[in-house]
């Protein structure tokens, strides 16, 4: 898959203002400037985040009303249950908000609605059923911005029902004794993109305020930052405040369930980072909910008894191997529909459905296929009639938007730019596509399905060392919004090899002068054959220590690579000048000896052996003719005399020749006009 590369263009003179004002080098003021960190208090406040950093809880619309009803039910010891969600940021929302309550002596509980049988959201039944357990009062985490229907429901059966959410309001808010979500308009709170967690965090911080409990809540930012991150909301100003200040103490955790649950991944005394949250701890707690039982999260969490925590962490592991398993069949059966049903050139908004899906995976298949196709994917389960599942999309497309434009479709959907959730009548379905479609033709911006990829700036190997990455530490923890800083280096290929058992990955040397760096990629094993050594490329990726045989030295993880533009750039000139080629306009001025053709054949040749039917014009290029000047117009030439004599068909796509060779046939050069012309010529 091709893609772009952007590298971001700080000005050079706000670079040197930020080195200057804050005593920092250069490379890391330009990536602070890329950040959009040019202030000095907003510097100060990204490098160094502080408890004193946090905004006043009181800011968001609501929060006084729901500190009162808290504050009544737990003076008049009414019961208080706390509704959830059965992700990441739901499971650690109704943690924390449960723990705090108990330690302002409130008589708190907890519902989880099971994925399976009850969906999404807050559900009629389950308000009963809670009613009939004496609650008197049901605080939403992570959920019920738009439960209209469900809060008058609570209205009528006598239950008050506060509301706290981060995700999109949808016209008139619920009619509950308070709705607490930073997305309402009227809500002036400065910073808008708190997880559900974020959200929760900050009415116990409100608590906190008015019971004079203040140090006791900081303890809840490690179970803050695992949702956090698990929800993958931008890691910039409170949120990057609530993980940082986290990691410097979750690897000596307070909670059981969080040692348990690093135990179990294998991260146990391992630096803690993001990647460990989002992809060993969040997949083990998301899979509770999605194939098993989203209550144990929660336990996990409450429990104090170690032996319990170990049991839980367990079968949450267990749990999540199944549910690899079953991802696994689903993205196959996905695939395979697709590649029966879908005209992907020509289709914008990937619509797939089947009966019988698990909806507790559904959500991750459609980020597979995004990664495949890169196209927005709507994957959907049929039951009974009914097809419900998720969305998910790409940078600059809004799928909540496009989902908006057809809502008449649905029965209920919500959700963001890049993921939403959706249930309609299985006849509608085809509608459906058919109108996200007319959707993304209208709206979707020409190179919207190029994957793109950010770089920070150019660096020259001479520049790259250990001291560097270490100073880079202090950007630290990378997630969405603050990406672990990307560079882009052009240098030649010492080396190139397949690694890895499957030899799905690469292994190359980039050298410079007498600069030398290590460069592995991972899933980049297929590149191999497009690059020789010697060729000029450029490469995209982060920088990385490698530590082998007591030896540390600076690496670069590749995630693309791509020729020498020159090259590139002549290659595709002479290709423009096919149709002259036989003409006065393009001059043979230089000699193409029969042995080069030899060469050349031989190696298309070759390469069809090898079960290749294309090659890169940058392999291409490495052929070791005498003359290397014009080196793309011989080849244009050589291809097009080998098409005249019916030797060979091919076409070009941007930079890779795709050919077909007929065998068996003998024929002489000289039987070419175009041959004839460059042999004739000096």
């Amino acid at each position: 898959m091709k893609s772009i590369w952007e590298i971001r263009q700080a000005e050079k003179a706000l670079i040197e203002k930020i080195a200057a004002e804050n005593y920092l080098e250069i490379p890391l003021a330009t990536l602070l400037a890329n950040r959009g960190l040019s202030e000095k208090e907003n510097v100060d406040r990204f490098l160094k985040p502080e408890k004193e950093h946090f905004y006043d809880p009181y800011l968001m619309a609501d929060m006084n009303r729901a500190v009162e009803r808290i504050a009544q039910a737990i003076e008049n010891k009414q019961k208080i249950t706390v509704y959830g969600d059965y992700d990441v940021d739901g499971i650690t929302s109704t943690s924390i908000l449960v723990l705090f309550l108990k330690e302002l002596n409130a008589n708190a509980d907890y519902y989880i609605p099971n994925r399976q049988k009850e969906g999404y959201g807050i559900n009629e039944e389950a308000l009963l059923t809670i009613k009939n357990n004496s609650t008197d009062l049901v605080i939403s985490v992570d959920t019920g911005i738009v439960a209209n229907k469900q809060a008058e429901y609570a209205k009528k059966i006598n239950l008050d029902l506060i509301i706290t959410d981060h995700h999109e309001c949808q016209g008139e808010l619920p009619n509950a004794i308070a709705v607490i979500d930073p997305k309402r308009e009227d809500c002036c709170y400065p910073f808008k993109m708190l997880a559900g967690v974020g959200v929760t965090f900050k009415l116990i911080h409100a608590l906190a305020i008015k019971y004079n409990r203040l140090e006791n809540i900081w303890k809840y930012l490690e179970l803050t930052a695992i949702g956090t991150i698990a929800d993958i909301v931008p890691l910039i100003d409170e949120n990057r405040v609530i993980v940082k200040l986290a990691f410097n103490t979750i690897e000596k955790s307070w909670n059981v369930g969080i040692k348990g649950l690093l135990k179990i991944a294998g991260a146990e005394n391992k630096k803690i980072t993001s990647s460990i949250i989002g992809f060993q701890l969040g997949p083990r707690l998301n899979a509770a909910g999605r194939i098993g039982d989203a209550n144990k999260g929660v336990e996990l969490f409450l429990t104090r008894d170690i032996v319990r925590a170990a049991e839980i962490s367990e079968y949450l592991d267990n749990t999540n191997k199944k549910r690899q398993e079953l991802e696994a069949r689903i993205t196959e059966e996905a695939l395979s529909l697709i590649e029966k049903n879908v005209d992907i050139e020509n289709t914008k908004v990937i619509v797939v459905y089947k009966e019988g899906w698990s909806h507790g995976v559904i959500g991750i298949v459609a980020s597979r296929i995004v990664e495949k196709f890169y196209r927005p994917v709507v994957i959907l389960t049929i039951e009974e009639g009914i097809a419900s599942g998720s969305a998910r999309s790409v940078e600059g497309f809004s799928i909540f938007n496009a989902l908006s434009s057809c809502s008449e479709l649905m029965d209920k959907f919500g959700g963001h730019d890049m993921a939403a959730g959706m249930s309609l009548k299985e006849e509608k379905v085809s509608a459906l596509s058919e109108k996200l479609n007319e959707y993304a033709e209208k709206y979707m911006l020409k190179d919207t399905l190029i994957k793109k990829m950010k770089a920070d700036f150019k660096i020259d190997l001479e520049d790259i060392s250990i001291e560097l990455i270490k100073k880079l530490e202090i950007l630290e923890p990378y997630g969405a919004g603050n990406e672990e800083p990307v560079f882009v280096i052009d240098a030649k290929l010492s080396s190139i090899r397949q690694i890895g058992k499957e030899k799905n990955h690469l292994k190359l040397e980039l050298i410079k002068e007498s600069n030398s760096l290590d460069v592995v990629g991972f899933s980049l094993g297929e590149e191999e054959k497009n690059y020789s050594v010697g060729n000029d490329v450029s490469v995209i990726g982060t920088l990385d220590i490698n530590e082998w045989n007591n030896t540390i030295t600076p690496q670069l993880l590749a995630r693309d690579l791509k020729a020498d533009r020159k090259l590139e750039q002549e290659f595709l000139e002479a290709v423009n000048m096919i149709p002259n080629l036989l003409e006065d306009k393009v001059i043979a001025d230089e000699l193409i000896e029969i042995d080069e053709y030899s060469i050349f054949y031989r190696f298309l040749h070759n390469s069809l052996v090898n079960n290749d039917n294309y090659v890169s014009f940058s392999k291409l290029a490495t052929l070791a003719w005498k003359n290397k000047s014009k080196i793309a117009l011989k080849i244009v030439v050589m291809l097009e005399v080998f098409k005249e004599l019916g030797l060979i068909n091919y076409n070009i796509e941007h930079i890779t020749v795709f050919f077909e060779i007929f065998k068996g046939k003998k024929v002489e050069l000289k039987a070419s006009k175009l041959y004839n012309k460059w042999a004739g010529q000096k």
